[in-house]
């Protein structure tokens, strides 16, 4: 029908991607953030209605891809946001916040058990523990955070590939008294008889 960046699930992820460069710049989430961001998004799909203007003028199919991103996709994105910019502003529920503070504890627990497990007899299984612990306490903040932050991602990505159902039942309908623009009427029509009863006759002449 149109090309890709035209259709829902890449104008939805490029609605979100505008949405997240702006999100982390706001405070305490709460109705004025929704609202600020809703106008952004607003100024996301101004952005590609802008394109798509200048491939074919459909303002029934933009319209309805529009709604479907305001009533389908926001209200979602809201959701998973909201979530995850709370969690972001608890720094993820990490100890002390993940500061130098706690990750030189993190060490110092693991050189502790190391030096229990040294004087006590304990399975050899547990023998590796402490060390492991003292080589990725350091660590053990930031993979936290890359843990949230790459599910929050795979939320992200999961909704932008519900959107396709979205957009097969964009395609599949549209009402009886919407006009089909020009592009798409002259991609749907068959092959004109003319054309074709040309190429038939000429073969006849051939013979």
């Amino acid at each position: 029908m149109y090309p890709d960046r035209f259709r829902l699930p890449q104008v939805t992820e490029h609605v979100l991607t505008w949405l997240e460069r702006r999100r982390p710049g706001f405070g305490e989430w709460d109705g004025e953030v929704e609202a600020q961001l809703l106008a952004e998004a607003r100024l996301a799909l101004a952005d590609v209605a802008r394109r798509f203007s200048e491939v074919a003028v459909d303002p029934g199919y933009w319209g309805r891809l529009e709604r479907s991103v305001f009533t389908v996709a926001v209200p979602r994105y809201f959701q998973l946001a909201r979530e995850h910019h709370a969690l972001q502003r608890r720094k993820y529920g990490l100890w002390r916040g993940g500061d130098l503070l706690s990750r030189v504890a993190y060490t110092g627990a693991g050189i502790a058990a190391a030096a229990v497990i040294a004087l006590t007899a304990v399975p050899d299984w547990v023998e590796p523990l402490p060390f492991a612990f003292i080589l990725f306490g350091p660590f053990l903040p930031d993979m936290q955070e890359s843990f949230f932050e790459r599910r929050y991602r795979r939320q992200l990505a999961t909704l932008v590939g519900d959107m396709s159902v979205e957009q097969q039942q964009l395609e599949a309908y549209r009402p009886l008294d919407e006009s089909v623009p020009p592009e798409l009427e002259r991609l749907s029509e068959p092959e004109s008889p003319a054309r074709s009863g040309g190429s038939s006759s000429n073969s006849k002449e051939k013979v």
